[in-house]
């Protein structure tokens, strides 16, 4: 799951509510697939 410019993701803790923005997207030939884990430690996921 390569990061694309634009992508947003938020931590699903209504408590914390940390949120990123991706500013530069990695390269298609990237192949990763973990999702961003917040500062809390919760999956965030892409809003």
């Amino acid at each position: 799951m390569p990061f694309k410019k634009g992508d947003h993701y938020k931590c699903p803790d209504a408590n914390c509510g940390c949120e990123i923005e991706v500013t530069k997207g990695a390269p298609e030939s990237c192949n990763g697939s973990e999702k961003p884990r917040c500062c809390c430690g919760r999956e965030m996921v892409k809003a």
